[in-house]
């Protein structure tokens, strides 16, 4: 009888040396899957889809010409090689921008549309907060000038097609991929074809804006609001 109860005693003492053991494992590979899941997560790269509103508008004026405000809207997708702190960031944007004028007392609205490929160095701060500053080139698709009357006029032969500059802005990724974000876009080239010896000659006939192309060279200034998802 002895030695069936030391039998068993033995039994139940590596039963629960055993069970202990499969509880100490357990609890030390999960810690290890969570690990290897973020890890996983932060070395992915990282696309999104975003759109929001433009408030844009040409710089530059003369005595008769003094743009005003243009509102448009933007479409973007973009892909960030996996970073820690200092990283990269390219886009593809759309872009509905213009500037608006008084001519003879008709209000006049000109409508540009773009597309945009910016490349940025961006500074992310605790995960939440990315700054983003950089280059981008641009092609004009398509550009329109309305009249308070009513009227349309294709204006593309007056513009140059060709687009660049710099932009800057900030994101904020409240929670899961969702993001909220601002931008500034500033362009370095002159909206308006120029023309040799357009200072002493008369412009082309039916030319649609009230001023020497030469004598301004304008340049495109946008500020965008957006929101927007990374995968």
């Amino acid at each position: 009888m002895r030695s069936f109860f030391l039998v068993l005693a033995t039994g139940l003492c590596l039963a629960a040396t055993t069970t202990q053991a499969q509880q100490t494992t357990t609890d030390t590979q999960i810690p290890d899957l969570k690990s290897l899941k973020k890890a996983a997560d932060e070395a992915r790269p990282k696309f999104g889809l975003k759109g929001g509103y433009n408030i844009a508008k040409v710089k530059g004026s003369t005595p008769s010409f003094s743009p005003d405000n243009q509102n448009g809207f933007m479409v973007a997708a973009f892909y960030a090689p996996a970073s820690k702190g200092v990283g990269y960031r390219s886009e593809v944007v759309f872009s509905r921008q213009g500037f608006s004028f008084d001519e003879s007392g008709k209000m006049q609205e000109v409508t540009q549309d773009y597309i945009y490929l910016p490349n940025f160095t961006t500074f992310t701060i605790a995960k939440r907060v990315q700054l983003q500053a950089g280059a981008q080139v641009g092609y004009l698709l398509n550009a329109e000038k309305k009249s308070s009357s009513g009227t349309e006029d294709d204006v593309m032969e007056y513009m140059n097609r060709f687009d660049y500059g710099f932009a800057g802005g900030v994101e904020v990724y409240p929670f899961k991929g969702l993001l909220l974000g601002a931008r500034y876009n500033v362009s370095l080239g002159s909206v308006y074809k120029q023309y040799e010896n357009a200072g002493t000659n008369p412009m082309p006939i039916g030319y649609p804006f009230p001023f020497t192309p030469n004598d301004i060279k304008g340049k495109n200034a946008v500020v965008q609001f957006f929101a927007g998802y990374r995968f």
